[in-house]
């Protein structure tokens, strides 16, 4: 599972890496460069599937909730 998005709050990226082995997946890819104060963030997550359903929900969550306060 790919995901990605941009991001003012660097932080996100290990929130997200830690999120991924709580729910027993990993990341074979993480690219992230920087412009100005935005983040661009590529990961790509590998795990069995229930558990890699469950991180997409999560990350959605998170993702929607920065993009209420940005």
């Amino acid at each position: 599972m790919n995901r990605t998005f941009q991001t003012r709050d660097g932080r996100l990226v290990a929130r997200l890496i830690l999120l991924a082995h709580r729910f027993g997946c990993d990341y074979t890819e993480l690219a992230v460069t920087r412009n100005a104060a935005v983040f661009s963030v590529s990961i790509d997550f590998v795990g069995n599937a229930e558990a890699l359903r469950r991180l997409d929900a999560q990350i959605s969550k998170l993702l929607d909730y920065e993009k209420e306060i940005a």
